[in-house]
């Protein structure tokens, strides 16, 4: 039944994104009280500046009306009396009609004819009841209260970011979600991809927009932003692993505990004693016979002298490292995932070279490296 109802929201929004192009443009009209004489502009709120598309002066009753041409895709607009202004989306065949009073139009005011429209009033109504809150809240702050006050302005910001979130999960390829995500409070975004809590929703977004409007600047724009965000996340990750790694090494290695075709567990830290060259491979890369007789060349030269290759393979097909390694001398285990995280292997082949005190000594040892470790005392 799930399925179902997935396929028909998207049947039903592309039939409506298909009819709803006819119309080469859109119509805002609508009345603004109290502001008789007064100048008002229709803006184009595009991804990188402003556009002024028309203006009038308002009259007595301050009755208004513009016609504009509908975008290529959705995009955001607003009416604008001086500083003060009245946010809506043009997304399909909208006649919007928009009425208010001057004196508080940026937090009052009755849109129709476009849900999207609404959902961003409710967003921004939220955003201004949000504000007005911190700023009593920030008044009353003493150090006595401190964390009393964190805690309410943490809760004021979850109520409006459950708003935002429902409106996400509703539709992520609306104007309001892609609204929602963009909203600042005091300057800074009230969502970010780069919190691991919010970028579920920015990537929803993102996706969305990418799969219908793949040519789209706010689509690109915006899926390069979460991409970067995740991309930032892993380099982070790999970092702390790496530091890991190093903390290890001042007093040994990590461990390995992994199995060999045979089903027998050989434990990295057994080898104590003996020169360890390990070895992270992919038997099914290419040239990696150069490379496997390479070391049969090294293990033959210094086996006897104290050198031990621990092999780690990392192919996915296991019957592949099993064909591979029948004729090995040395230890041969099939690793995993956690495998290469633990050592921050990122490409294969890699080696650590680790002396005969269990201590990691380099990364992508040379014959040389090895050489000098096993005639080391």
């Amino acid at each position: 039944m799930q399925k179902t109802n997935t396929f028909l929201f998207f049947f039903i929004l592309i039939f409506a994104l298909t009819a709803c192009t006819n119309k080469k443009q859109f119509v805002v009209s609508g009345t603004l009280s109290n502001a008789s004489g007064k100048k008002l502009y229709l803006e184009r709120d595009g991804l990188l500046k402003t556009t002024t598309l028309d203006s009038c002066t308002l009259n007595a009753k301050g009755t208004f009306s513009f016609k504009e041409a509908r975008p290529s895709y959705p995009d955001f607009y607003r009416l604008r009396l001086k500083n003060a202004s009245i946010f809506f989306a043009i997304d399909s065949c909208e006649h919007i009609s928009i009425d208010a009073d001057a004196k508080t139009m940026d937090s009052v005011y009755t849109v129709t004819g476009s849900s999207n429209s609404e959902k961003i009033k409710e967003l921004r109504q939220s955003l201004f009841t949000l504000e007005k809150a911190m700023t009593r809240l920030l008044k009353t702050e003493t150090d006595a209260n401190k964390a009393q006050v964190t805690v309410q302005l943490d809760s004021a910001i979850e109520k409006h970011k459950q708003l935002a979130r429902s409106i996400v999960l509703t539709n992520p390829l609306s104007t309001a979600a892609y609204y929602a995500i963009f909203q600042q409070l005091n300057g800074y975004f009230v969502f970010t991809p780069y919190n691991k809590d919010d970028r579920r929703y920015c990537a929803a977004v993102a996706t969305a927009y990418n799969t219908f409007y793949p040519k789209s600047d706010r689509s690109i724009s915006l899926y390069h932003y979460v991409m970067q965000a995740i991309v930032a996340d892993r380099q982070a990750r790999n970092q702390e692993l790496l530091s890991q790694m190093v903390q290890h090494a001042k007093s040994g290695i990590i461990d390995l505990s992994l199995r060999d075709i045979n089903g027998n567990i050989h434990k990295l830290s057994d080898l104590k004693g003996k020169v360890v060259l390990l070895d992270y491979v992919v038997y099914k890369a290419d040239n990696i016979s150069d490379y496997i007789f390479s070391l049969r060349d090294l293990y033959s030269k210094f086996h006897a002298k104290g050198l031990e290759i621990y092999q780690v393979s990392l192919d996915k097909d296991d019957n592949v490292w099993r064909n591979a390694v029948v004729n090995l001398p040395w230890i041969c285990v099939q690793g995993n995932g956690s495998a290469a995280l633990s050592y921050n292997v990122t490409e294969v082949p890699t080696n650590f070279l680790i002396d005969r005190s269990g201590n990691l000594v380099k990364r992508n040892a040379t014959n040389e490296d090895v050489r000098k470790t096993v005639e080391s005392k």
